[in-house]
């Protein structure tokens, strides 16, 4: 594990541009941000750095994908906004005005079962408070990810150990419990990239603490 704790620090360390280099980010101007109404900041970022491509394994992170539109569209929740990119079936979208960062369900429709948890349906969910807090979190955790996924194999792999040994039940240390100390680590250095970031809940804190 102190191997990795040393890797995850020096991930966050290094520029963003270093890492957006090693991660492929294409070297592109989209005309459209020209005419996007959102912070300039989050434009250059954008420009600059775009977000991560689409991963070589099978890990789950953060694609960029620009809309090509320069009108923005309605979100689910009446707002205006402009795509950037996905989650899974989740789209990443930018406010129009604030840059606020919310992941866009694919669709709103709910479970019958669970319809009194969501009466409006499924709404958008704050990702970034900024979107130049997301290119930077996004592209942080493109090279945390695979770190984070073999401690978690590792330590499944621990657990399955001592259960062949007899061993679970007996006073013997938590397989998980330096991976999830580590995850929460990383969710700490996230959070002093986007204070807007919370514990117990919301898309950061499950993207990590519940990373697979």
């Amino acid at each position: 594990m102190t191997e990795v704790w040393i890797e995850v620090d020096q991930i966050f360390e290094v520029s963003l541009g270093e890492l957006a280099e090693c991660g492929g980010a294409p070297d592109y101007q989209p005309p459209q941000l020209v005419a996007w109404n959102l912070p300039e900041q989050g434009k250059i970022a954008l420009r600059s750095h775009g977000l991560p491509p689409t991963r070589g394994d099978e890990l789950l992170g953060i694609v960029g994908g620009l809309q090509e539109s320069e009108d923005p569209e309605q979100g689910p929740d009446g707002r205006q906004i402009y795509l950037l990119g996905s989650y899974g079936t989740s789209g990443l979208a930018a406010v129009e005005g604030s840059g606020e960062v919310l992941a866009i369900p694919s669709s709103p429709q709910v479970h019958p079962d669970l319809a009194h948890l969501h009466p409006s349906g499924i709404l958008p969910t704050p990702v970034n408070s900024t979107i130049v807090g997301l290119v930077e979190c996004a592209w942080r955790w493109h090279s945390i990810l695979p770190l984070l996924a073999l401690e978690q194999e590792r330590a499944g792999e621990a657990e399955i150990v001592a259960w062949k040994e007899g061993r679970i039940g007996e006073e013997i240390p938590d397989p998980y419990a330096g991976y999830q100390e580590l995850c929460a680590y990383v969710l700490r250095r996230f959070q002093e990239i986007d204070p807007a970031i919370r514990n117990g809940s919301g898309f950061w804190f499950d993207v990590i603490i519940d990373v697979s």
